[in-house]
């Protein structure tokens, strides 16, 4: 499931695979999100996730990389409509 979240920069398509990846999975460990990541193609997966933290897109917390606050509560919010949308 992919979600389209409207930015008001420019990301590389580098930067938009990792942004998809944590709209996908929210929060993962640094070791696993730096392994997944090269999987999924991306070379230098630590200076990207760098990037979309000084892009205020990412948080860097004890060993873990997490969605924004902003962009964890549009997923969340997104999810809830569908989920219901689903229900009836």
């Amino acid at each position: 499931m992919e979600f389209k979240i409207r930015l008001k920069m420019e990301l590389s398509d580098e930067e938009k695979k990792v942004l998809n990846y944590f709209i996908k999975n929210i929060s993962v460990g640094e070791i696993i999100a730096e392994k997944e990541l090269r999987l999924e193609g991306i070379k230098d997966p630590r200076r990207v996730i760098r990037m979309l933290i000084e892009k205020g897109l990412l948080e860097h917390k004890e060993g873990c990389y997490n969605l924004s606050k902003d962009l964890r509560e549009e997923v969340f919010r997104i999810r809830r409509k569908k989920y219901h949308l689903l229900r009836f």
